[in-house]
């Protein structure tokens, strides 16, 4: 029997591109030079352009604003996306590109991942594209691939602190006092001082097919379609576990919403967090577990948007579902700690951050393939927000509280400690 095709952890992907992307961007230094004697005029003879953009489902949505700037400026050009395949549904569903190309990186070995993207780099080199731009961060992987497709012009994030081989043409500074969606805006050419709003966004589009499966899926799991429903997410993604508040604190803000209200609590995250999830399920057992329910791996990208679609509230860490929800307009909490909202805070017309730094936060940088430099034994940070902090924003946003909805600072609440 073959054996299971797995994706190769980030980690992995990571220390590859620190130790051989610098070896692949020092390789190709005669060919840069040569590639600098080559370039179109802006706006001259552009019809088809590629963004990349492979890891981070949130930054793809907080990506959609940028893509809205670029095809202003190139109304007639073709667009088309690289990303990793686990990603190809939602960015498909986000109806911003033209066309998804996609790289498969589950693999039982580093020779069947060089295989394909030797083969992914001659498709694209066929299509003869006029414009690139790297939405990478500081990968070198992207900037090589950037690099290898021969556009006449390449654009990517540059820093003095990530050598990327100098491998696109054109260099744009990431500032990191900027959301993320704003730096994006800048690398496609529209800075104008402004902050990026969430009218810009593109949400997931949540076909009729989505919201009847998810139904079907709640009826089977005892969620009645009339009771209202409050999402937990107290998942993180692989890359930056540290950005978890702490998993009793999920349960015990499960036990309360039970208390307080007849609300159904929907616990959400991935495959491979289905463990971890189970966590919060188990010491929150002394609530009501005919309305706690685990969804967590049972969802696809199309259920879980529509699951957010409906909900009444998430409250969530600092990860991809949390600027999904935000697109979508539901009211949406994020705990941020090693990461600060300065950069990330998701972006939505009923958002909110929580965010009690210590002196030592953020600890994360993207300069360094955001990667946590924790210097305590234990989450400072994420523990200084307490579930009484998080309660009374669920109160007064969901109307379960008596007083009037407080609107001060919508898009950023940073609390003192």
């Amino acid at each position: 029997m073959a054996a299971m095709s797995r994706p190769i952890p980030i980690q992995s992907l990571q220390r590859a591109d620190r130790f051989l992307g610098r070896v692949a961007c020092t390789l190709l230094q005669p060919w840069r030079w040569a590639r600098r004697l080559r370039r179109t005029q802006d706006g001259q003879g552009v019809n088809r352009i590629l963004l990349i953009k492979f890891w981070g489902i949130g930054s793809l949505q907080l990506l959609t604003p940028a893509v809205g700037t670029l095809r202003r400026r190139h109304q007639d050009a073709t667009f088309v996306l690289l990303t990793l395949s686990d990603n190809e549904t939602f960015v498909r569903g986000l109806g911003v590109f033209d066309e998804v190309v996609s790289l498969n990186v589950h693999s039982t070995s580093w020779f069947g991942i060089t295989r394909r993207i030797l083969a992914l780099i001659g498709r694209l080199r066929s299509q003869r594209f006029d414009r690139i731009y790297d939405f990478e961060f500081f990968t070198r992987f992207s900037a090589v691939i950037s690099f290898a497709v021969g556009a006449p012009r390449s654009l990517g994030f540059s820093s003095t602190s990530a050598w990327r081989g100098g491998l696109h043409t054109d260099d744009v500074t990431f500032n990191r006092y900027w959301h993320v969606s704003r730096n994006f805006r800048a690398l496609a050419g529209g800075e104008n001082g402004a902050e990026v709003t969430s009218d810009q966004l593109a949400p997931f589009v949540v076909t009729p097919a989505d919201a009847l499966s998810l139904d079907r899926k709640l009826a089977r799991v005892g969620v009645d379609a009339e009771r209202e429903i409050v999402i937990l997410n107290p998942n993180a993604g692989q890359l930056s576990l540290e950005r978890r508040w702490p998993r009793n604190n999920f349960a015990t803000l499960a036990q309360r919403i039970h208390s307080a209200s007849s609300a159904s609590v929907v616990l959400i995250g991935s495959n491979s967090e289905r463990e971890y999830t189970a966590g919060v399920r188990n010491a929150a057992r002394d609530g009501d577990l005919e309305r706690l329910v685990d969804l967590s791996g049972e969802l696809s990208m199309g259920e879980l948007c529509a699951l957010l679609s409906r909900a009444r509230a998430l409250i969530t860490n600092d990860s991809g579902p949390m600027h999904l929800a935000a697109a979508l307009g539901i009211p949406t909490l994020g705990l941020f700690g090693p990461e600060t909202p300065l950069m990330y805070a998701p972006l939505g017309p009923r958002a909110d951050s929580l965010y009690i730094p210590p002196v030592c936060s953020p600890c994360i940088n993207v300069h360094q393939g955001k990667v946590a430099s924790c210097i305590h034994e234990r989450p400072e940070c994420l523990e200084n927000i307490t579930v009484d902090d998080v309660w009374s924003w669920l109160e007064e946003e969901s109307g379960w509280a008596s007083s009037p909805l407080k609107i001060a600072s919508r898009s950023l609440k940073i609390l003192d400690a």
